[in-house]
């Protein structure tokens, strides 16, 4: 009996712990830790931390897991619809700050969100179900929203149809 209520206490020992330890991850200020990672897109350089990247992006994840040199430390991004535009709004979610998707926003977030493959199976409540839900509550059921996300749209081919936000 006395063994069981040690291992009782050993195990609730552990879980706070463990929730300890999470909880001055998140409240530990990451500006505080140098960058160790510099994405590119187009003109633009983003120094930022692997963690949080990889922690909601498949696309970061697989390079930095293809790299051949395991200290990575620059990577060029070629192709992200809407450019350092989408990519700054994409990086400020994987930090954890809080990105209001709007109408003009919507589109530009959900084509960021599949190329950087922020979808349910890398995060819970990941980007692209952010828009996804997004899209069901506040275009879909209006008229005039839809099509102005369907005119945004426009500069976001090839992948916005891929997407299925044209259709």
């Amino acid at each position: 009996m006395l063994f069981e209520e040690l291992r009782f206490h050993h195990l609730n020992l552990d879980s706070f712990k463990t929730r300890h330890i999470q909880h001055c991850i998140l409240k530990m200020p990451i500006s505080d830790v140098l960058s160790d990672l510099t994405i590119e897109v187009g003109s633009a350089s983003f120094a930022l931390h692997k963690f949080p990247l990889v922690s909601r992006s498949g696309r970061i994840r697989k390079l930095l897991l293809e790299a051949k040199d395991t200290k990575v430390s620059r990577i060029n991004l070629t192709g992200l619809p809407g450019g350092s535009d989408a990519f700054e709004l994409a990086a400020k979610f994987y930090y954890g700050v809080k990105v209001e998707i709007t109408i003009s926003n919507m589109a530009l977030l959900r084509c960021a969100a599949r190329l950087m493959e922020m979808i349910e199976d890398i995060s819970e409540k990941n980007l692209e179900t952010r828009t996804e839900v997004f899209l069901k509550d506040a275009v879909f059921p209006n008229i005039s929203n839809s099509i102005s996300v369907l005119h945004r749209c426009e500069t976001l081919l090839p992948v916005s149809e891929e997407v299925n936000l044209v259709s």
